[in-house]
């Protein structure tokens, strides 16, 4: 028996869950200076974005808070970045964000508002 309490005691010490590692993505629109994009992603198995903020000067539009917004549909790999922000009934798109990669950037479009921004998103260090 003690020997049995051992092997579980070292089962439970080597053999935890691994830890959730996040990063964060921030996308900045040259001719907007007061707006700014930033996404938390997670990184490992079936990684993607999890958070998503616009700040747009004062107004704040998040998915962290209830009744706000929604990430819809998104997609990042080596290649591509792209979000779908949605209301919170998911009736109207608040944010589509669709960018390739370009060096260690990411570059492409933000529509917002009725209208489209040339965006460049990257890595927070």
């Amino acid at each position: 028996m003690r020997l049995a309490s051992c092997i579980a005691a070292a089962l439970l010490f080597c053999g935890g869950a691994p830890a959730l590692a996040t990063s964060t993505i921030g996308c900045t629109v040259a001719d907007y200076p007061g707006m700014d994009l930033a996404m938390t992603v997670g990184h490992g198995v079936g990684a993607g974005i999890v958070q998503a903020t616009i700040s747009d000067g004062g107004e704040e539009i998040s998915t962290v808070n209830s009744g706000g917004a929604a990430v819809a549909q998104a997609w990042i790999d080596e290649d591509t970045l792209k979000l779908d922000l949605v209301d919170a009934n998911a009736a109207r798109y608040l944010v589509r964000l669709d960018t390739r990669r370009r060096g260690n950037a990411y570059v492409g479009t933000l529509l917002y508002r009725g209208r489209t921004w040339r965006v460049r998103c990257e890595e927070a260090s």
